[in-house]
């Protein structure tokens, strides 16, 4: 099978060519639409990819020529655009491009092509590693030939205790067990042992049996196999099963990252990685009502960093982001991991201490205060000056009030001088 790759640029040339290299494509690249359309009379191609921009056509009009010929009609044709406007994408779709695939959304050129390709191994994108617990070599050395047809290589145990000895030290897309094993262990066993472990939750587990009760297909279900086999196993349904496990899997991690990606950008600033405003809000919710209710102390320090304007007029603002980020990493370092630590914007930060009375917190900003003007951030003296406060135990506050009264002390600390601590 052939793929042509028009794309001028050389990295995303390395990009395509290894989401394709699995499906044993043989790929020509070229770079212009003119070289595209001379390597088309040379060879027939099932499947195209072009840029959205070309130096001598675009992606669109390429797609125009190429649909104008009879025999290219229903070839499939991928524009890969960075672009995002919809009457673009629109034209490019009625210029006859098969679909419209985002520079930021590669995969779904993967999912595309298995629509495309016959059934067979090829269609299946699978690399990794897989375990199989299977008490027959003969089985075992079969199944690693199919596998590896896949791009799975394979590690087989004899026994429950050889496979979890392998798990220790291996990281696997896939775990397989047959049901009945040797010295009276079960391949239940061996799932329920896998399901009680956190590490091993979400790690597809496909149940292979040559038996026919369906009371024990439905038992190894309810154990926490994700799906099961019967053997005689049939090639291609292996393959099948196998890709929608796995698929399934790296769907959730996909998203599973994705969450975590959307709730740092929710709750993190993104020049130094401290937390932001916002959720140095929410948590300081939590933390006074806790306070409140177990008369527990709480104190506020707000930081400004002196005559930070100077730094940025006269070094420029990219020195004065790594400025930023040096005083960030060195509050990180001073504070304990159930401190808050928060930009609250510019050059200004705040932190929330937990657990620690106004001596304490006056103490720890002394030798903050000490300690960033000592460090000279790229080499440039800088100084900070602290207010600091703490919660009343005498009747009722909230993080604004409490905050008001520090960033009234930081003003304070600026009119008497700079570099110093004022606690109110």
């Amino acid at each position: 099978m052939r793929a042509l790759i028009i794309e001028p640029s050389p990295t995303y040339q390395r990009i395509l060519s290894r989401m394709l290299e699995s499906y044993d494509f043989d790929i020509t690249f070229v770079d212009t639409a003119t070289a595209g359309f001379r390597a088309m009379n040379a060879h027939h191609f099932q499947f195209v990819c072009v840029a959205m921009y070309l130096a001598d056509l675009t992606g669109i009009e390429f797609c125009q020529q190429v649909r104008a010929d009879e025999q290219a009609r229903h070839l499939p044709i991928f524009i890969v655009t960075s672009e995002s406007n919809p009457e673009l994408l629109s034209s490019a779709l009625a210029a006859g491009a098969t679909d419209i695939i985002r520079k930021d959304d590669l995969p779904r050129l993967e999912e595309a092509l298995h629509s495309l390709i016959p059934l067979g191994p090829f269609r299946y994108n699978i690399s990794g590693k897989a375990l199989y617990l299977e008490d027959s070599l003969t089985i075992a050395k079969a199944t690693d030939a199919k596998l590896k047809r896949l791009g799975l290589s394979m590690d087989h145990a004899f026994s429950i205790t050889e496979a979890l000895e392998l798990l220790q030290h291996n990281k696997y897309e896939l775990i397989m067990t047959d049901i009945v094993l040797q010295d009276n262990e079960t391949g239940i066993d061996f799932i329920r042992q896998l399901r009680s472990e956190s590490r091993f939750q979400q790690t597809p587990i496909l149940a292979v049996t040559s038996l026919e009760s369906i009371n024990r297909r439905i038992l190894a279900l309810q154990s926490g196999a994700n799906d099961y086999i019967s053997k005689p196993v049939l090639d291609e349904e292996l393959f099948a099963r196998i890709n929608n496990l796995v698929s399934a899997n790296r769907l959730v991690d996909q998203l599973t990252r994705e969450r975590q990606r959307l709730l740092e950008l929710a709750t993190k600033d993104h020049l130094t990685g401290l937390y932001n405003r916002h959720f140095m809000g929410e948590v300081a919710k939590r933390r006074f009502a806790e306070a409140r209710k177990h008369q527990l102390p709480l104190s506020l320090l707000v930081i400004d960093i002196d005559h930070f304007k100077q730094v940025n007029d006269q070094h420029g603002h990219h020195i004065g982001d790594k400025v930023l980020k040096r005083i960030a990493d060195a509050l990180r370092q001073q504070f304990a991991e159930h401190d808050c630590i928060a930009r609250f914007g510019g050059e200004e930060f705040v932190v929330l201490l937990h657990q620690q009375d106004l001596t304490m917190a006056t103490d720890k900003a002394l030798q903050l205060c000490q300690l960033l003007h000592q460090l000279q951030p790229e080499g440039i003296e800088t100084s900070v000056s602290i207010g600091v406060t703490s919660l009343s135990s005498a009747r009722e506050e909230f993080f604004d009030e409490v905050f008001a009264r520090a960033d009234k002390a930081l003003y304070q600390a600026k009119q008497n001088g700079r570099n110093q601590v004022v606690t109110v």
